[in-house]
């Protein structure tokens, strides 16, 4: 073939080129867009684990609920740990209101605050990671599980005076039950 003919060959694929750069390019933002996303669906999950799991086993015994995981097993899961977040940021509220007063008795509510959304959490990831990796090395097995608590304390931030749009009106109220 003629340099002529190459040019000409090259010349004329020049914009499939080009095009195939961008959709590869646009595929793997996508992917990373969606693996994002499932990373945080996961983290977030984790992060609420607690009230699902007390919102599951308060509703295992419960038969009118229908067999299985039907919409009405689910909603009551739901709304339980919902109810139960509620609750967590109730005993923030009264946590930041009795510090605020000065007294002592704030370190009670603030010790079952990090219970409930650090430790609980935390030892669940633990298990997770001891069931499932068989081959998992001890350190990893427990330095995953506490920054996974740090991070889920900060995320939450219990000394702070802030609360989610969502349970805003429980921490006001265990707030206010405190200050007065």
């Amino acid at each position: 073939m003629s340099d002529y003919e190459d040019g000409y060959e090259a010349g004329r694929n020049a914009p499939n080129i080009r095009q195939s750069y961008q959709n590869g390019k646009a595929i793997g933002n996508g992917l990373a867009v969606v693996l994002g996303l499932g990373f945080r669906l996961v983290v977030e999950t984790l992060v609420l684990a607690p009230f699902l799991v007390l919102g599951l086993v308060l509703t295992t015994n419960l038969d009118f609920l229908g067999a299985g995981f039907g919409y009405a097993r689910l909603l009551s899961i739901g709304a339980l740990a919902y109810g139960f977040y509620a609750l967590l940021y109730l005993l923030k509220g009264v946590a930041i209101g009795l510090r605020l007063r000065g007294t002592r008795h704030w370190l009670l509510p603030f010790t079952l605050c990090l219970l409930v959304a650090c430790v609980v959490p935390s030892l669940l990831l633990h298990l997770f990671i001891v069931h499932t990796v068989k081959a998992a090395h001890p350190v990893l097995v427990w330095v995953v599980p506490g920054l996974f608590a740090l991070y889920t304390y900060s995320r939450y931030r219990f000394t702070e005076d802030i609360a989610p749009n969502l349970v805003l009106w429980a921490y006001r109220r265990g707030y206010r039950w405190t200050v007065k």
